[in-house]
Protein backbone atom coordinates (compact mmCIF):
# COMPACT_ATOMS: atom_id res chain seq x y z
CA UNK A 1 0.00 0.00 0.00
CA UNK A 2 1.55 3.11 -1.16
CA UNK A 3 1.04 6.31 0.83
CA UNK A 4 -0.81 9.13 -0.39
CA UNK A 5 0.40 12.49 -0.92
CA UNK A 6 -1.39 14.10 1.60
CA UNK A 7 -0.97 11.04 4.13
CA UNK A 8 2.75 11.91 4.17
CA UNK A 9 1.95 15.90 4.66
CA UNK A 10 -0.28 15.43 7.26
CA UNK A 11 2.08 13.05 9.24
CA UNK A 12 5.06 15.18 8.52
CA UNK A 13 2.97 18.27 9.84
CA UNK A 14 1.73 16.65 12.97
CA UNK A 15 5.32 15.00 14.03
CA UNK A 16 6.67 18.65 13.22
CA UNK A 17 3.72 19.95 15.90
CA UNK A 18 4.39 17.54 18.47
CA UNK A 19 8.24 18.20 18.39
CA UNK A 20 7.76 22.28 18.05
CA UNK A 21 5.38 21.83 21.23
CA UNK A 22 7.74 19.81 23.12
CA UNK A 23 11.13 21.79 22.70
CA UNK A 24 9.06 25.41 23.33
CA UNK A 25 8.32 23.60 26.67
CA UNK A 26 11.06 21.80 28.63
CA UNK A 27 9.57 21.29 31.49
CA UNK A 28 6.77 18.97 29.86
CA UNK A 29 7.90 15.42 30.85
CA UNK A 30 6.25 11.59 29.72
CA UNK A 31 6.46 8.89 31.12
CA UNK A 32 4.37 5.75 30.16
CA UNK A 33 3.37 3.81 33.70
CA UNK A 34 4.68 0.05 34.53
CA UNK A 35 1.50 -1.69 35.30
CA UNK A 36 -1.98 -1.17 34.64
CA UNK A 37 -5.40 -1.41 36.07
CA UNK A 38 -5.99 -4.77 36.97
CA UNK A 39 -2.89 -5.95 38.49
CA UNK A 40 -1.84 -7.06 41.57
CA UNK A 41 1.21 -5.05 43.22
CA UNK A 42 3.54 -5.59 45.93
CA UNK A 43 4.68 -2.88 48.15
CA UNK A 44 7.75 -3.97 50.12
CA UNK A 45 7.86 -0.82 52.54
CA UNK A 46 4.38 -1.83 53.87
CA UNK A 47 4.27 -6.12 53.51
CA UNK A 48 0.84 -5.62 51.75
CA UNK A 49 -0.55 -6.61 48.26
CA UNK A 50 -3.02 -4.87 46.36
CA UNK A 51 -5.02 -4.80 43.19
CA UNK A 52 -5.00 -1.40 40.84
CA UNK A 53 -7.82 0.72 40.18
CA UNK A 54 -6.67 3.93 38.94
CA UNK A 55 -3.19 4.89 37.51
CA UNK A 56 -1.91 8.84 37.92
CA UNK A 57 0.62 10.84 36.58
CA UNK A 58 1.40 14.24 38.29
CA UNK A 59 4.31 16.18 36.60
CA UNK A 60 5.95 12.81 35.56
CA UNK A 61 4.92 10.78 38.95
CA UNK A 62 3.29 7.63 38.19
CA UNK A 63 1.06 6.67 41.76
CA UNK A 64 -1.11 3.65 41.85
CA UNK A 65 -4.37 3.84 43.41
CA UNK A 66 -5.01 0.26 44.64
CA UNK A 67 -7.19 -1.43 47.00
CA UNK A 68 -5.37 -3.82 49.88
CA UNK A 69 -7.33 -6.65 51.13
CA UNK A 70 -8.67 -5.78 55.10
CA UNK A 71 -8.04 -9.20 55.99
CA UNK A 72 -4.49 -10.21 54.93
CA UNK A 73 -4.43 -12.76 51.98
CA UNK A 74 -8.51 -12.55 51.28
CA UNK A 75 -10.77 -10.08 49.88
CA UNK A 76 -13.92 -11.08 52.15
CA UNK A 77 -13.80 -8.55 54.49
CA UNK A 78 -13.14 -6.18 52.01
CA UNK A 79 -10.26 -3.80 51.02
CA UNK A 80 -8.94 0.02 51.72
CA UNK A 81 -7.53 2.35 49.17
CA UNK A 82 -3.94 3.14 49.37
CA UNK A 83 -1.87 5.03 47.19
CA UNK A 84 1.23 3.44 46.21
CA UNK A 85 4.60 5.32 44.24
CA UNK A 86 5.45 3.15 41.15
CA UNK A 87 9.01 3.27 42.12
CA UNK A 88 8.13 1.44 45.61
CA UNK A 89 5.97 -0.90 44.19
CA UNK A 90 6.74 -4.08 42.33
CA UNK A 91 4.47 -6.97 40.72
CA UNK A 92 3.52 -9.56 43.37
CA UNK A 93 3.82 -13.13 42.79
CA UNK A 94 0.74 -13.63 45.54
CA UNK A 95 -0.85 -15.34 42.62
CA UNK A 96 -3.96 -16.98 45.92
CA UNK A 97 -5.02 -14.13 46.58
CA UNK A 98 -6.26 -12.83 42.97
CA UNK A 99 -8.66 -10.35 41.79
CA UNK A 100 -11.27 -9.09 44.10
CA UNK A 101 -14.96 -9.75 43.24
CA UNK A 102 -17.45 -7.09 42.12
CA UNK A 103 -20.37 -6.92 44.99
Amino acid sequence: MSDKPWDKALRDATLASIVQEMSGNASVRYRIAKFRVGQLLYNPRTHEDGFITHVLADDGVITYEVWVPKEFNSWKAGHRKSSWLERLSKLSTNFGLGAPTKN
